[in-house]
């Protein structure tokens, strides 16, 4: 009778985590740094993105034999957005192009249209070029 008890009481906290890691990934406000040496320009451009946590399972033994694959918060759906940078001498393309996340979701990592590594630190402002 015991283990039954403790099965009711475990399926309302296993559909709980579940539901929660739905709302995990999600769209976020980010903020781009735009820095143009040849237009001698420095922007910033909000925008959103994606994301959060994706529920996962470690395994502790992986095989040669089966990939292995983990979930990451991707772009669902997206569209780009242009801007003119300022200050552009005549013959310099002044425009720039950047994604707007629409919607996401946890997916296998599309290297073939993404960056599945880790962040690289974006500086948090413009950079002064010194010239020599």
């Amino acid at each position: 009778m015991m283990r039954g008890v403790t099965r009711v009481m475990l399926l309302p906290l296993l559909v709980w985590a579940v539901s929660e890691c739905k709302t995990c990934c999600h769209l976020t406000d980010i903020t781009i740094i735009v820095e143009s040496e040849e237009c001698n320009s420095c922007i910033t451009i909000n925008t959103t993105a994606c994301a959060g946590l994706c529920q996962t399972q470690e395994r502790a033994y992986r095989s040669p034999m089966v990939p292995y694959f983990q979930n990451t918060c991707n772009y669902r759906e997206w569209t780009y957005e242009t801007i003119q940078l300022p200050s552009c001498p005549p013959g310099v393309d002044s425009s720039y192009t950047y994604p707007v996340a629409l919607s996401c979701e946890c997916s296998q990592c599309n290297s073939d249209i993404t960056d599945c590594g880790a962040f690289s630190m974006q500086p948090s402002s413009c950079h002064t070029h010194a010239h020599y």
